[in-house]
């Protein structure tokens, strides 16, 4: 189960010296990263980031918060893009091939930037920034969306060099950043909706990972669905609501669909909780 930023939220309790509340909305986040992580250190990776933007913004330093929630933001873009790869991997490639400079394709996909043998969501970080968001080209992100992806890049350069200046100084204008990038975020996750449809519904009809008499050696829905789904492809809240909502009736025609349905039932179970754990968590830290 997700920690949902458990372990990073600022309280009285843990830090006696902060200036200011720090502004919750930026664990809104958390729903666009992996519920589940495969590699431990990505998950810490991705909360000591939340940790260093809480504590930026808790003491009024929101310029540097400010570079802290863009790198967050381009995690959540990346694990976007591990999505393609998942999806439509030779697609990818060829974008990758076309980008890359210098004929450093080869590289992309090379040992010393992949994970056994795995791209993970560190690989797209080789890419320049704004050459990483034309593969969203592939999820049909259209030139509207593409320039204000330009141009949250652009301003971020601003802001990220070391040239003396010290610009932002105001919580409204942070704050103003947090809901841009997090709306921004929101118009790049709908790309995905009929990417993470397909998945969820091609990876039910697969007899291997429904049919109850043998589908990948589990015996237990709940354990199946989190390692051989949510897990396996990391899968966001966002995503996972994307496959709850999935018309799963139009599998009724093949074989084993009462198995299918069950499945089904426990990702929605599991959705369910992992709601009912944020709306506590949120109750205990307000």
């Amino acid at each position: 189960m997700s920690n949902v930023g458990a372990d990073y939220k600022i309280t009285d309790s843990n830090y006696t010296d902060y200036e200011y509340e720090v502004n919750e909305e930026i664990y809104l986040l958390y729903d666009y990263l992996p519920v589940l992580y495969k590699d431990e250190n990505e998950r810490e990776y991705v909360q000591t980031l939340f940790k260093a933007l809480a504590l930026s913004y808790s003491n009024g330093l929101y310029q540097f918060a400010y570079i802290q929630l863009h790198m967050i933001f381009m995690v959540c873009i990346y694990y976007l893009l591990l999505q393609l790869n998942i999806s439509v991997p030779d697609e990818l490639e060829k974008a990758i091939y076309y980008l890359s400079k210098d004929n450093r394709a080869k590289d992309f996909y090379g040992g010393s930037n992949t994970r056994n043998g795995e791209l993970y969501f560190g690989s797209f970080a080789m890419l320049n920034e704004s050459d990483a968001f034309l593969l969203l080209k592939i999820a049909g992100m259209d030139s509207d969306l593409q320039g204000e992806l330009r141009k949250l890049v652009e301003e971020r350069n601003k802001y990220a060099h070391a040239n003396g200046n010290i610009t932002i100084t105001s919580q409204a204008t942070i704050d103003e950043r947090i809901s841009k990038y997090i709306n921004t975020l929101e118009r790049v996750q709908k790309l995905f909706k009929p990417i993470i449809e397909d998945l969820y519904l091609n990876t039910l009809a697969n007899p291997e990972f429904s049919d109850s008499e043998n589908r990948l050696g589990y015996l237990d829905d709940n354990e199946q669905i989190q390692e051989e789904f949510i897990k396996k492809f990391y899968l966001s809240k966002k995503e996972l609501n994307v496959c709850r909502k999935a018309n799963i009736n139009q599998l009724s025609e093949i074989d084993g669909f009462e198995d299918m349905k069950n499945l089904h039932i426990t990702l929605c179970i599991y959705y369910k909780n992992l709601s009912d754990d944020e709306a506590e968590l949120s109750a205990v830290c307000s």
